[in-house]
């Protein structure tokens, strides 16, 4: 049931929190807006009807306190009437024909048959190398040329293993999920004859099964004698999936409306800019965040088209569209950070595009 915003004026004027009072340093954050059309800008197209609308919605707030200005403004999104040409009509919510962690689970199939090929090579079977490309696949193969279709392909990979290549490790694996059929895998690559740079594997769902319809790497170093790197083949593609199911466990807290793991997945000092709203800091900042807008009735979280990007061992980023049954917007960094042993987000950047009816 939704609050009306009398009722939640009078239960939030008996004491506002300490933790969620404007921050005195104003040059630590966003400079407060004056008035609430402003800040909803980014959110409606400006109509001269919902200005006035929000004027007296707001009128008499003072705009000092925190947490009455952020539940006004979750309130306004999840109350006010969407202006979108179609005005009228109920919006419904976007990407809702896919579950919550679809893509989630798609980034983890690829990278579950990326890891495949490479202790395949690694293995010395080339020809289970080969048939990892889709039988009319394209590999562009610098300075080697591009090979089309499996016979280049296997001959290919074929002659290199022969010739003694092996130790192939990827690094700094980034994925990207189209859609549950279709992703593109990047990387840094070695091996022991030399390095270079994996600028597109293009992963195909056929048949159940994921192949490479396309590949262009870039060999920038070949080493004069055979090195050896202790570093483990699939390590990068390993952290990736450890923050890719951190995540999951995230986007289910928030789904199961339990606002503590939503707020326990963030460090002691995180930063949370979820514009329109102020700059959040701290973990227990962050919590009152999430548990407000769970309260209010946001739920049904969805991720669209995400990538995966991991640097080294202990960093990680994410970035997503996404969508929820308030609305829409885009999840432009979610830095993710090995901390104490446990995957954490240190810094956390979305923006609100849209508002639902």
């Amino acid at each position: 049931m939704k609050t009306s915003l009398n009722s939640l004026h009078n239960k939030l004027s008996i004491k506002t929190p300490a933790l969620l009072k404007p921050i005195k340093k104003r040059d630590e954050a966003r400079k407060p807006t004056k008035n609430f059309s402003k800040m909803f800008q980014s959110l409606i197209p400006r109509k001269s009807s919902l200005i006035l609308f929000l004027q007296q919605k707001t009128k008499g707030i003072s705009t000092e306190n925190g947490l009455l200005r952020f539940f006004v403004l979750t309130m306004l999104i999840l109350n006010m009437p969407q202006h979108v040409e179609g005005q009228g009509q109920n919006i419904g919510q976007s990407y809702s024909e896919l579950s919550p962690l679809a893509h989630h689970k798609t980034a983890l199939e690829v990278l579950a048959a990326s890891k495949k090929w490479i202790n395949q090579f690694n293995e010395g079977n080339a020809l289970e190398c080969a048939n990892g490309y889709d039988k009319d696949a394209a590999m562009r193969a610098t300075p080697f040329g591009t090979k089309k279709g499996f016979d280049e392909i296997s001959g290919f990979w074929l002659d290199l293993v022969d010739k003694g290549a092996s130790n192939l490790v990827y690094e700094n694996v980034k994925i990207e999920v189209v859609d549950e059929k279709l992703a593109f895998l990047s990387a840094d690559w070695r091996m022991n004859i030399g390095r270079g740079i994996i600028y597109m594997e293009k992963w195909e769902k056929s048949n159940g099964r994921w192949l490479l319809t396309n590949d262009d790497f870039e060999m920038l170093e070949q080493f004069k004698m055979p090195e050896e790197n202790s570093i483990k083949s699939t390590a990068s593609h390993e952290v990736l999936e450890k923050v890719i199911r951190t995540s999951m466990e995230w986007i289910n807290g928030f789904n199961s409306q339990q606002a503590k793991i939503c707020g326990s997945g963030y460090t002691p000092d995180a930063n949370l800019s979820p514009y329109p709203f102020e700059l959040v800091t701290g973990q227990e900042g962050i919590y009152q965040f999430w548990d407000g807008l769970i309260k209010n009735g946001a739920r049904n979280l969805i991720y669209n088209n995400p990538v995966f990007e991991a640097f080294g061992k202990d960093r990680a980023m994410i970035s997503s569209n996404w969508s929820m049954n308030i609305g829409e917007g885009k999840i432009f960094q979610e830095k993710w950070v090995l901390n104490e042993n446990k995957w954490l987000l240190e810094y956390d950047d979305f923006r609100v595009l849209k508002s639902y009816q």
